[in-house]
């Protein structure tokens, strides 16, 4: 069975933020916080949930609550208050197999439940109430909407660096290519009209061989990994590192783009969904060649929700072909 992403990062494969760790727990930042506080606490003994702890597990868990604790005085927001909770199965919105448990604060995180107390004696303030009832279902609706929808738009567009691979660069993030020695012509010694004086073959001597020179190809341009490197490239620049190769092609737009056609070799990971496909894609991609991504051009932003998340993990060089799905199909 393949390691979690947590396995991972116990054992150092994948980078985090490491904020406490002793024999039985770690415990980490959590790269998409939703609060400005929001820490991992994480046994590292594997227990796929909260549903597969047994009795034996009561001692560790236990354990969790009190590094929270401590955590949480650490991070200054005992007195203001925290929240400590885990989720189980898909429903619950668990991603990973690997109990873990959230550590919550810094702001006011509001209540668990959704219930409202009517008030009989403040008719205004119920009406008010009702009222933000219906614009908050109205929102909810259009948050579901959105993010079911294969064209989601984000709540905030993320501004991203961009910056163009110089051509003048390229060959210093190519692949190398297999190297062969070469053998020169065959060169003949000067005949012995060619010179002088003139010497006569000694009678039974065995004529001597033509000489040969031993050539090697010039050494070609070696990857050269570049972690955290994000380039914007065109269509030629693409084209050559398709050429050279080894790669890794990531097709950034949704699954039904994806279906209709895609360029040869890419693997679809939905720009959309960056986020929640992490453990997917640090299971799935591979740091020892250049990550080529692209998806229907333009703005590029499925490609750069991509190559931010792979940014994170350490992965470079990343090159985003701009002209994506659109400029490939008039092209070819």
């Amino acid at each position: 069975m393949a390691q979690t992403i947590f396995e991972r990062i116990i054992q150092r494969e994948i980078p985090a933020t490491i904020e406490y760790e002793d024999d039985e727990i770690i415990a980490i930042r959590d790269i998409a916080p939703s609060a400005q506080v929001h820490v991992l606490i994480i046994p590292k003994r594997v227990i796929a949930s909260v549903d597969a702890v047994t009795g034996p597990d009561a001692e560790l868990i236990g354990k969790v609550f009190i590094v929270a604790r401590d955590l949480a005085r650490k991070f200054g927001i005992d007195a203001s208050g925290y929240r400590v909770v885990t989720n189980t199965n898909a429903d619950a919105g668990q991603t990973v197999p690997h109990i873990h448990f959230h550590l919550l604060g810094g702001e006011p995180l509001g209540r668990m439940n959704s219930g409202t107390e009517r008030s009989h004696t403040a008719p205004k303030s119920g009406i008010v109430r009702d009222a933000g009832l219906i614009v908050a279902c109205a929102l909810g609706l259009a948050i579901t909407f959105n993010a079911m929808n294969p064209k989601s738009i984000p709540w905030i567009k993320k501004d991203y660096e961009r910056i163009t691979l110089d051509s003048s660069e390229i060959n210093k993030y190519l692949a190398p290519t297999p190297q062969t020695p070469t053998t020169a012509p065959a060169q003949t010694l000067p005949s012995a009209e060619q010179t002088a004086p003139a010497t006569t073959q000694p009678v039974g001597q065995t004529p001597q061989p033509a000489q040969q020179v031993q050539q090697s190809t010039p050494e070609q341009p070696k990857f050269v990994p570049a972690p955290g490197i994000v380039r914007e490239i065109t269509y030629a620049q693409f084209k050559a590192f398709l050429a050279a190769g080894p790669y890794y092609l990531i097709d950034a737009r949704g699954a039904e783009k994806y279906a209709e056609g895609h360029i040869a070799n890419a693997v679809n990971f939905y720009g959309g969904e960056a986020e929640a496909r992490i453990p997917d894609m640090l299971q799935s991609v591979p740091k020892d060649r250049v990550i080529l991504i692209y998806c229907d051009g333009g703005e590029c932003e499925l490609s750069h929700h991509v190559a931010d998340v792979l940014k994170r993990f350490a992965y470079g060089p990343i090159f985003i072909y701009t002209g994506g799905w659109a400029e490939w199909t008039t092209k070819k």
